[in-house]
């Protein structure tokens, strides 16, 4: 019937991440999801750009860039802040991770879009309702 009705079967659902998306992007989602995941503990480092949004927890990435950046420069992790930059590269134009903090992407503006010419926040565009974000850099 999941098939059929392209909807997630319940006991897929059980198990996996909260979505309403039916089963054909489901399934497409969670198989970039499967790539990333693969893809980072083939060496065990931290990848060139990371796919927030296809993390099933993306804060605790961001607390484990915020402890990296502690421990490193021990700093106590309680003091410590994260800043972001947006730069003006789409996720396939990084050449390679960053030293500090890490690059990000996968974000989306909602009512505004993002002008990497004037790198600000801009009225959205007609008709675009969700623009994304270019890749950014999160430190701490």
């Amino acid at each position: 019937n999941a098939l059929f009705g392209n909807k997630v079967p319940s006991n897929w659902e059980n198990l996996a991440w909260p979505s309403l998306a039916p089963l054909a992007s489901w399934l497409t989602n969670f198989l970039e999801r499967h790539k990333q995941l693969l893809d980072w503990t083939a060496d065990l480092n931290t990848p060139k750009v990371t796919w927030i949004s296809g993390l099933f927890n993306p804060q605790a990435f961001l607390t484990a860039v915020m402890q990296v950046t502690a421990r490193k420069n021990e700093w106590p992790l309680d003091r410590v802040i994260t800043t972001v930059e947006v730069t003006k590269k789409n996720a396939e134009e990084v050449e390679g991770a960053t030293r500090e903090g890490a690059y990000i992407h996968g974000l989306y503006v909602d009512g505004a879009r993002w002008d990497s010419q004037q790198g600000s926040l801009e009225d959205a565009a007609m008709k675009e309702l969700y623009p994304k974000l270019p890749v950014v850099l999160v430190k701490a």
